[in-house]
């Protein structure tokens, strides 16, 4: 048994070519081209990576991202503000916060400011990455038709499973990991009104045995970790599972890898993400999506909902 490969290139193509078309259309009627604007702080080599992509690809097809760079010792109050002046320029049509934060402001307690008070920040139109208090209430609730922003990770894995035809009402769901704009959103789309599977949520607290014991009898397992000392091997998956690989990092040699060890995994799953070239293209399409998205209620128009 060897797995499918769930390329992602063919479900990408199909979402820039009506990306392109959007973009066309708001620059007729509006004279808008879309613009996005990145909140980038410290230095994570994956985050660069995904930057740097996103701004050659988003040039191609006439969307424009300027990234705001802060050193890692940047304070929770000069981002508020910077996030906030953004939010009232009307020329800014997206806005997103490149993660992970620094430590201080990922792990503050107590009354001390933090990332969800940053996050908030961002106008309730302009969240292009689905992390503001509105977008995530919205999540919770999953009115599909109500909904202004979805997460463009959580989005590429949606659609990707829909285009390779895995079920996942009544499956059984483990994410691992729990990152604000992937494993949280995940778990949530599929384990609420938008997918009905029953979904069980791994992290760094949980104990490994428990972690493999999930992960065997799972007909689906996502990993969104993105660490060294995490990896997917095939001796913890169920046969004919189906595994997709969200948590990407450079490894010493500058080389994108993900969670999953592909080379065992393979051999035992029946459909699986490669990465490269596997959730990160979808991931890159679905966020040009959310920019025209964004652009079009900066226009003055209402398109929420989703169709998935």
């Amino acid at each position: 048994m060897t797995a499918t490969p769930m390329l992602g290139k063919p479900v990408a193509d199909a979402i820039v070519t009506k990306v392109k078309a959007d973009v066309v259309d708001l620059k007729e009627r509006y004279g808008m081209t879309p613009q996005l604007r990145v909140i980038q702080v410290g230095r994570d080599a994956a985050s660069e990576v995904y930057l740097q992509n996103k701004i050659k690809s988003f040039a191609k097809i006439g969307i424009a991202v300027k990234p705001h760079t802060f050193d890692s010792t940047v304070s929770v109050a000069e981002l508020e503000d910077t996030i906030s002046a953004l939010s009232e320029d009307k020329s800014v049509h997206g806005i997103m916060i490149g993660l992970p934060l620094p430590t201080h402001i990922e792990n503050s307690t107590g009354a001390a400011r933090g990332k969800f008070d940053i996050f908030d920040r961002i106008h309730q139109f302009k969240d292009v990455d689905g992390v503001s208090r509105h977008s995530t209430a919205e999540l919770y609730r999953g009115q599909l038709e109500r909904l202004t922003f979805l997460p463009s990770t959580a989005l590429a894995v949606s659609r990707m499973l829909k285009f390779y035809g895995v079920e996942t009402t009544g499956k059984r769901v483990v994410v691992a990991g729990r990152n604000d704009i992937t494993g949280k959103p995940i778990h949530h789309m599929l384990g609420g009104r938008m997918g009905n599977a029953t979904v069980s949520w791994c992290h760094r607290f949980t104990p490994k045995e428990t972690h493999d014991d999930l992960t065997r009898a799972a007909d689906i397992v996502i990993t969104c970790v993105g660490s060294p000392r995490y990896q997917l091997k095939a001796d913890v998956l169920r046969r004919g599972s189906t595994v997709i690989d969200v948590g990407t990092r450079v490894d010493k040699d500058g080389n994108l890898i993900g969670d999953v060890d592909f080379d065992g995994v393979k051999h035992v799953a029946a459909f699986l993400t490669p990465v490269p070239r596997g959730v990160g293209p979808v991931t890159v399409a679905s966020l040009m999506e959310n920019v025209v998205r964004a652009t079009r209620f900066c226009a003055g128009e209402d398109v929420r909902g989703y169709q998935l």
